[in-house]
């Protein structure tokens, strides 16, 4: 929790926004393009970073992949409000998330290395995550020649 903004539960109302800060990111080459659709379809794993007049200045989704393995994705913050805290506090968030269900380990691809090392995450091979790949990367265009770097937690 920080003065300036809350972090919340994603509602209907956000998806327009949450379309908006990933796919600015994915235009960087910093995550896959989400259609509405698919947001819609992984609402409830969102959660939002709002500023004081509720309005999403980041976002970010913990996704269950199984029983022994939760991931990180979608995190976005608005350029105006990175380097202000508003991304740790939505892993930190996301992080709970996984301890409420009690996964045993989360992971994260990503560009963000130093980011993540930040916050606990230790790099790790991407082969171990055979699950992953079933879902998102089948429709990434990099799929093949993938340059994010995995990391994970071992909660």
């Amino acid at each position: 929790m920080n003065d300036n903004f809350t972090v919340r539960p994603a509602t209907v109302k956000d998806i327009n926004r949450i379309f908006e800060l990933t796919n600015q990111m994915a235009e960087k080459g910093l995550m896959l393009t989400r259609s509405k659709y698919k947001i819609i379809t992984i609402l409830q794993n969102f959660l939002i970073a709002a500023d004081e007049n509720d309005y999403a200045i980041g976002c970010g989704a913990f996704s269950l992949l199984w029983s022994d393995l939760g991931e990180i994705m979608a995190l976005a913050v608005d350029p105006q409000w990175q380097k202000k805290g508003v991304g740790r506090e939505l892993v930190s968030a996301l992080i709970s998330k996984g301890r409420f269900v009690k996964v045993p380990e989360i992971i994260v691809l990503t560009y963000q290395v130093e980011f993540f090392r930040k916050l606990g995450f230790t790099l790790t091979d991407k082969d171990k995550f055979p699950r992953k790949v079933w879902r998102e990367c089948l429709e990434c265009p990099k799929l093949e020649k993938c340059d994010e770097t995995a990391m994970h937690m071992i909660l």
